[in-house]
């Protein structure tokens, strides 16, 4: 069964701005320094008084170095605080933890990548080149907290109360206070394979934790994790750059091998010997996080097997824990949904999927007696504000269709819900000191990117970036070419309803049937069927004649658990048969040649690619696979084990759900395979193993390495030579002769 979604706008592509040239894209022009999107904002905030936003802003001739802008509230005149040049150079290295922490984080831009208010308002802290910058706005100027040309410091924070600015260097947590002047070390003990204050591969890659320290609001305590590395296993990669080769030795967790040992102290910014809290007999687990509440420290462990999820309240004194509840699942809690939020009263609020969807739920003071707030089949995504005085909390989500997401507004004992936000499209919001007013940031398949700043019952007040597609926008010159997607959904095998979206260019046509573009992702914590502005890579494939058919199978983020939980100890199965219902639904649109689709991904996308070429041989011509994993033997613990379980039990559903399994199904000349030669998280070992089955079939594939480049592409050229490749490729396997 399918059905349509009707989520464009009532106005052609060609109508929204006047005299745009009909201009196809180019792989040049989607790797601009400009950007197609037009300027980038990043990190808007409103300052802790209310009266000024400030964010992260692209340079209009280079969208990827941001600068520290500022927004008056009031009148909405704008200026720069601090442009990152000003302060040091351009070109300054990362150290190898910095880089490392960013590919984690995902962030790709350079200049002021962060920054953080202090909860007076006066000083914004950022890290810039390895040091650490306050700005003061009384001043007007920067100043240069450290100054340390031999480190490189990490993670710098301001603390709750203003007194200290915080960072990690060389593995030990340092404060600065900023009445003195006075640096000092508060942790001991680092070195070897022992570090404090940081958060381990896993944890910054899986479980969405970037800092290894925590203070409390008085200023008075801080909680910091102390990680021991040693029964990490050692991978001793080679790193392949265009300046030659070096040997990487590298403790990467495998599914079923030993995690880091973890323990959580209690200090204080004078480095008082630690207290260190009762974590419980069982060392084999995960913490989460770390939330202060009520003056105490609250733990959240998460078990190795990630079925249970236990809330601990520590005694800042003593260390000694007790529990206040547990989130538990028969496969697996999504740390994504456990949201914490503290209430005047003592009680705080939970978010959690325990009734299969995402809702928002109320605990007393004691961590008892929980209220469901929310309910329905549709889920929460995200706390956005909490106003206790008018006993109102606005959130994230979506009610009709998952490929849209709004603001709605509820109160404190759930009553009643309203939604706040109307445009189809995806919304986010921002709030102020007392939920007054938000920073909405919205976009559409019609409209790039915007922020604008919005009273709390929707108004617009201004724009903070209006970002219109007018003859100035640098998308202008392709608007006449560029297509609306068209939404709907296909029904999966078990009843549940995938959501899809697709491109129709006007040269396919009964008549003249068109090649087709599958473009997959496929796996879990993701979700690509949404109305939003983006994918011009899409576009340029539309452009160039293919139809594009984007599919989220069961598995994908925001359809409540049991949509999720299929590919439990089954990955790379049942999105298979999914994507291939798709196929089938593609294939029989009379505008669509069924024996010309092609299919392409990166990541768990390049694995589904694999998969798809192996399992269904007879529905895909070609495929382009970027940076697969090849084995989920070889990806690490935390992301593995949460949806396949520990290969030590279940060994064959790791040989189920394994491209090698399925290799011989790959045709020859049908697979482009490509893969960064640094690439420290899908190693490159993914990539060799899956060269070795082809070769050992005498199966003929053609691949494309990259030195240097780690899983996500930075180096433009390299990024331009990577699309270039993949197209040829394909136009020669799906277009012969065009």
């Amino acid at each position: 069964m399918t059905r349509l979604i009707a989520l464009g706008l009532a106005v052609s592509a060609a109508a929204l701005t006047a005299g745009a040239s009909a201009k196809d894209l180019t792989i040049e022009a989607l790797h601009d320094e400009a950007g197609l999107s037009g300027p980038s904002l990043r990190g808007v905030n409103f300052s802790p008084d209310g009266r000024m936003i400030t964010m992260l802003r692209g340079r209009e001739d280079d969208a990827r170095t941001l600068d520290l802008w500022a927004y008056d509230v009031e009148t909405g005149e704008s200026r720069v605080l601090v442009r990152s040049d000003d302060l040091v150079p351009a070109d300054v290295e990362l150290s190898e933890e910095e880089k490392n922490r960013r590919e984690r984080q995902r962030i790709y831009d350079s200049g002021i990548v962060s920054y953080q208010w202090d909860d007076d308002g006066k000083r914004i802290l950022f890290p810039l080149g390895g040091d650490v910058f306050l700005y003061d706005l009384a001043e007007g100027a920067a100043i240069r907290v450290t100054d340390t040309p031999d480190d490189f410091e990490t993670d710098p924070k301001v603390s709750p109360d203003g007194n200290f600015v915080s960072y990690v260097r060389n593995d030990e947590v340092f404060v600065y206070e900023l009445a003195s002047g006075r640096e000092r070390q508060v942790t001991k003990g680092a070195g070897g394979t022992i570090r404090n204050g940081v958060s381990e591969f896993v944890a910054q890659e899986e479980l969405g934790r970037n800092t290894g320290y925590w203070w409390s609001g008085d200023d008075e305590m801080i909680v910091f994790a102390q990680i021991d590395e040693s029964p990490v296993d050692i991978v001793e990669r080679l790193d392949f750059t265009p300046e030659g080769s070096k040997t990487i030795s590298q403790r990467y967790p495998f599914a079923g091998t030993d995690n880091v040992k973890i323990k959580l102290g209690i200090t204080t910014p004078k480095g008082k010997k630690p207290k260190w809290i009762d974590l419980g007999e069982n060392e084999d687990i995960y913490v989460a996080t770390v939330r202060w509440h009520e003056g105490s420290p609250y733990v959240f462990r998460l078990s190795r097997d990630q079925k249970t999820l236990d809330v601990l309240k520590a005694d800042p004194k003593t260390g000694k824990t007790e529990l206040v509840f547990s989130e538990t699942s028969d496969t697996w809690v999504n740390l994504r949904a456990s949201t914490f939020r503290s209430l005047d009263d003592g009680g705080f609020l939970w978010l959690s999927e325990r009734d299969g969807f995402n809702h928002i739920y109320r605990y007393d003071a004691d961590g008892k007696n929980p209220v469901q707030l929310t309910k329905g089949e549709w889920p929460v995504t995200g706390l956005s504000c909490l106003d206790e005085e008018d006993g109102e909390i606005y959130f994230s989500g979506w009610m009709e269709t998952a490929a849209v997401r709004h603001i709605y507004r509820t109160t404190l004992d759930g009553s009643e819900i309203e939604q706040v936000t109307t445009e189809l499209g995806w919304h986010s919001a921002s709030f102020g000191e007392g939920c007054e007013a938000y920073i909405h940031r919205f976009s559409s398949q019609n409209q790039p990117p915007q922020a604008a700043v919005m009273g709390a019952d929707g108004t617009r007040r201004y724009w903070l970036l209006e970002n219109a597609l007018n003859n100035s926008h640098p998308y202008t010159p392709y608007l006449d070419s560029h297509l609306q997607w068209e939404f709907g959904q296909i029904e999966a095998e078990d009843g549940q309803m995938m959501d899809y979206q697709i491109l129709k260019p006007a040269t396919a046509t009964a008549a003249h049937p068109a090649p087709a573009m599958q473009l997959v992702y496929g796996g879990p914590g993701v979700q690509r069927v949404r109305n939003v502005w983006g994918n011009a890579y899409a576009q340029l494939l539309a452009d160039k004649g293919y139809v594009v058919f984007m599919l989220d199978n069961r598995g994908a983020f925001n359809r409540g658990k049991a949509f999720e939980d299929v590919i439990y100890h089954k990955m790379g199965q049942p999105e298979v048969i999914d994507q291939a219902a798709g196929t089938a639904w593609l294939t029989s649109q009379d505008f669509v040649d069924g024996s010309r689709i092609g299919v392409q991904g990166w990541s768990y996308g390049g694995y589904m690619t694999l998969m798809m070429l192996g399992q269904r041989p007879d529905l895909y011509k070609a495929g382009a696979s970027g940076a697969p994993v090849s084995d989920w033997r070889t990806y690490d613990t935390a992301y593995t084990e949460r949806y396949m379980g520990d290969p030590r039990e279940v060994a064959e559903a790791y040989d189920a759900s394994s491209v090698i399994t399925y290799a011989e199904g790959i045709k020859d000349d049908a697979l482009l395979l490509i893969h960064g030669m640094a690439d420290d998280n899908v190693i490159f070992q993914n990539a060799i193993d899956v060269m070795a089955a082809l070769q050992q079939q005498d199966t003929d594939f053609k691949l494309m390495t990259y030195p240097g480049e780690k899983h996500g592409f930075r180096d433009k050229e390299n990024k331009i030579h990577r699309d270039r490749t993949t197209l040829d490729f394909l136009d020669a396997r799906l277009k012969p002769g065009e």
